[in-house]
């Protein structure tokens, strides 16, 4: 007797296989094979594989609301550091298949694009939400572009995701210190070698 999946497990192997794989990866076929389960399990759950990819896409392109939520009760001082404890949660659970990962839906819009222009669309939101969050455009640019480098080598390098914790622990140091009008603290940079 096969086993009886949700639709969620369908969308964990679906989100776990375009991280590690990318869409090619998110094929019918392969994620049944990755449940133990035959395909036709699929069909209860979805009309076919281009409503996968949909839903796939479409959570990530609400995922920043979801967060803003989280944060909207957070005093201002206190919400960059709730920001990047919330995407510290959500890198953990993105490597679970928990949550889209950033890493998979950017290597999949580099390869599609009709997904770029969703990507770019959504990337603008997210933006604009990050500047009202961090303050200033220029602070808000530098933590982007570390938080997509992490992304970036994270596809490259696997292995490096687990690292984030202490890329987060070195963005608060860094950050702190310019929220301060303080020197900035010397960040310890041994753990990047």
């Amino acid at each position: 007797m096969e086993k009886e999946l949700k639709r969620e497990d369908w969308l964990r192997a679906a989100r776990l296989a375009l991280l590690r794989g990318g869409v090619e990866a998110a094929r019918v076929e392969k994620l049944a094979r990755d449940l133990g389960v035959t395909k036709g399990s699929f069909y209860w759950h979805f009309r076919d594989r281009k409503e996968l990819l949909e839903l796939l896409l479409h959570e990530w392109e609400t995922e920043m609301p979801e967060i803003i939520d989280q944060l909207e009760p957070v005093p201002p001082r206190r919400k960059f550091d709730a920001l990047v404890d919330l995407l510290e949660e959500r890198a953990r659970l993105s490597e679970e298949g928990k949550v889209p990962s950033d890493a998979a839906i950017f290597a999949w819009a580099s390869t599609d694009s009709g997904v770029a222009r969703r990507v770019n669309r959504a990337e603008k939101e997210r933006v604009r939400l990050l500047i009202r969050i961090i303050g200033g455009r220029e602070r808000m640019e530098l933590f982007y572009l570390v938080w997509l480098g992490f992304v970036a080598r994270g596809q490259r390098v696997p292995g490096s995701r687990k690292r984030f914790p202490m890329i987060a622990r070195m963005m608060r140091q860094l950050f702190a210190g310019s929220r301060s009008k303080e020197r900035v603290p010397k960040v310890d940079l041994k753990g990047l070698r």
